[in-house]
């Protein structure tokens, strides 16, 4: 993982959210994101289909991006990552 540091700002962690996939160095900005727990019907849905959008509602639940953020701040004690805007209806 690359250095986390930032020497420029009072507050070094002012940028993103951004999703840091498995291999390291594909990312993409994640401010609408979210975090999906599925049922096994969900989870069969999605496997079937190769699409998130076959998952019915009752088959899943979602934490945003925004949330798991707060709650890591919260948790911690620190300020970081806030996003500019605080979407909700996940």
């Amino acid at each position: 993982m690359a250095d986390n540091s930032n020497n420029n700002s009072d507050v070094p962690y002012e940028h993103g959210p951004y999703i840091v996939f498995d291999d390291g160095s594909t990312y993409a900005w994640a401010e609408d994101t979210c975090i999906a727990v599925l049922t096994q019907d969900g989870e069969d849905h999605l496997n079937d289909a190769m699409d998130f959008d076959a998952v019915h509602d009752d088959d899943a639940v979602y934490i945003s991006m925004n949330d798991l953020i707060e709650a890591y701040n919260q948790v911690h004690g620190t300020d970081i990552g806030r996003c500019r805007t605080n979407r909700t209806g996940f």
